[in-house]
């Protein structure tokens, strides 16, 4: 789910900018900041549990201190802040640390952050800086806004540096090309599992006499999507294609080989060691022609290009316009709902089901055949926290951030603060020893907690850490599903994930802004070509007469040697391995 919160986050934030970066009187800082590169780290393999010692002694002062803590907010029922969330509160009643949240005004994150860097007024932790600082992490400790972490982190945060120093993956994934840890990662307890990918109407099978085996190819899907044409309210067509017609999580063009320029990647693909630009594969233009043909059979939705949503809306599925769109697995159930209480066209016997990227031929395996999924890396760097040069008490800072990765607080983190009995309205979790969900893991929300809140989403946002620097044990949220829609996630799991563009892979500042110069252009036009491909205003044979040279004017070859030198940069961090 991590690129639907990425996404969600990116558009909703919350009003209000908090007061200031006054910090409790007299403090001077244990450790004088230094934004100097020493040695680089090296990997010797996982830390020797027996010779380091984890234990962290509570509270953390004899006397109340206070950190300033910037990052952005989304606000629902009694969560106005960060103040309002139960780990935080947690936090502060185990370690005697308060911290003072620094909130953007809604849709102004990125102006506020760019105001609090000139400003040189600098709050103790960063949240998000990845998103925010332009040039990268590197440049950000060159220009002495983050500090170094390698060395502060070996002397003071042994529980997280543990998790750092688990694998090779999560070591090179959490460094920079520089070999500096520059921040506390959100880090995967394991690989994630595709959490989104295509659904189709189950009770409209039923009705034309398919069934899921129906939709494993393309031909098979198309033959799917004529059936279901008659079905769709008002006839609009049975496909709607996320992201603006390009289907952004990769869940329908992964069949080609190819992403979508809305993805995160730009369409980049990492094509076996080769950054590869989507727009130029021969793939995309089989993928807008197949599209089109469909299209012009009204088999797409009419209504795709007025919305350039992640994922099919909820009113799409619930006014019965859809017959196959994205879906993220944990939100099944509101599409039912939507269909049960639609006020255009209720219909009670709603019901959906996951399917696999579509095949090109009954023959290809999904594992081999097909290369692209939703799933990406181990570490997020997209929420991660810095800590700034104007840290208050660097030693305090590691010590209270290290406490979230002991064993009591990746619990907190991921279920809450409070273990009770199943029913405990004063408890955020209870422990089933049946471990029903099948994940390894017992614990699970309390029942009042899913019945207040409208989605786990918001649950884990009120009242442990989510989408933000910490242990994350994803299948928490298993938890509140139902077996059926954990089993999802095996069904678009099938595909394989080994050209996926990692987050982890880094621009320079001056590469950024040069690619971003050049794509931006590139996606432009390739955007507009493809909705005149699909729509019937050109045809699908001008990708090789004017597509390709207008991009190839554009100098996309430039951006290609940018990205390719960033994936070689990030390739070579093995370097630091021992």
């Amino acid at each position: 789910m991590k690129k639907v919160f990425a996404l969600l986050l990116a558009v909703i934030m919350m009003a209000g900018l908090l007061a200031g970066c006054g910090k409790s009187g007299e403090e001077t800082p244990s450790t004088a900041p230094s934004t100097e590169p020493t040695t680089a780290p090296s990997y010797e393999g996982p830390v020797d549990d027996d010779n380091v010692d984890y234990t962290i002694e509570l509270p953390l002062v004899e006397d109340p201190y206070e950190f300033d803590y910037w990052v952005s907010c989304i606000t629902f029922e009694d969560f106005a802040s960060y103040a309002d969330n139960l780990f935080f509160q947690w936090m502060e009643a185990q370690t005697g640390v308060h911290i003072n949240f620094i909130h953007p005004p809604a849709g102004g994150d990125n102006e506020a952050f760019q105001t609090m860097v000139l400003s040189n007024d600098y709050p103790d932790f960063v949240q998000n800086v990845y998103s925010y600082y332009s040039g990268g992490m590197d440049k950000a400790i060159a220009d002495g806004f983050l500090l170094r972490l390698n060395e502060y982190v070996d002397q003071w945060m042994p529980n997280y540096r543990s998790v750092v120093y688990r694998d090779e993956t999560t070591f090179v994934q959490a460094i920079t090309d520089s070999g500096n840890l520059w921040g506390v990662h959100e880090i995967l307890y394991r690989e994630q599992v595709a959490v989104d990918g295509l659904g189709v109407r189950a009770d409209w099978l039923d009705k034309a006499g398919l069934t899921t085996a129906d939709c494993e190819t393309i031909e098979g899907l198309g033959n799917v999507l004529t059936q279901f044409k008659e079905y769709t309210y008002e006839n609009c067509g049975p496909l709607y294609l996320s992201g603006g017609g390009l289907n952004s999580a990769g869940c329908l063009n992964a069949a080609y080989g190819v992403v979508s320029p809305t993805w995160s990647s730009n369409g980049f693909i990492n094509k076996d060691g080769v950054a590869t630009y989507s727009p130029l594969e021969p793939g995309m233009k089989a993928y807008i022609g197949q599209i089109a043909e469909w299209y012009a059979q009204g088999l797409v939705n009419r209504n795709y290009i007025a919305d350039a949503s992640f994922a099919t809306p909820e009113d799409r599925w619930g006014n019965g316009e859809v017959g196959v769109g994205q879906f993220c697995y944990v939100n099944d159930k509101s599409f039912a709902a939507a269909a049960a209480n639609s006020a255009v066209n209720p219909d009670p016997n709603f019901r959906l089901a996951a399917i696999a990227t579509p095949k090109l031929n009954a023959s290809d395996d999904w594992a081999t055949d097909i290369h692209i999924n939703t799933a990406t890396c181990v570490v997020y760097p997209n929420f991660s926290l810095g800590i700034t040069s104007a840290c208050s008490d660097i030693e305090l800072a590691c010590k209270w951030l290290d406490y979230q990765w002991t064993e009591e607080g990746i619990h907190a983190c991921n279920w809450g603060p409070y273990e009770g009995e199943e029913g405990d309205a004063e408890a955020t979790y209870y422990v089933d020893p049946t471990d029903a969900n099948g994940d390894g893991h017992q614990e699970c929300y309390q029942p009042w907690l899913l019945a207040k809140y409208p989605s786990i989403f918001l649950v884990q946002m009120k009242v442990g850490r989510h989408i933000a620097p910490n242990y994350t044990i994803w299948s928490r949220e298993w938890s509140a599903l139902d077996q059926y829609q954990i089993e999802y996630t095996s069904i678009w799991d099938q595909a394989g994930r080994d050209w996926v563009w990692s987050s982890a892979v880094t621009l320079t500042a001056d590469e950024g802004a040069e690619a971003s110069s050049i794509l931006t252009n590139c996606n432009t036009a390739f955007n507009e070509w493809a909705a005149q491909v699909i729509t019937g205003e050109k045809s699908v044979d001008t990708y090789d007469t004017e597509l390709v040279p207008m991009i190839e004017g554009m100098n996309a070859a430039r951006a290609v040697e940018i990205y390719q030198a960033a994936l070689e940069r990030y390739q070579a961090r093995s370097q630091y391995l021992d």
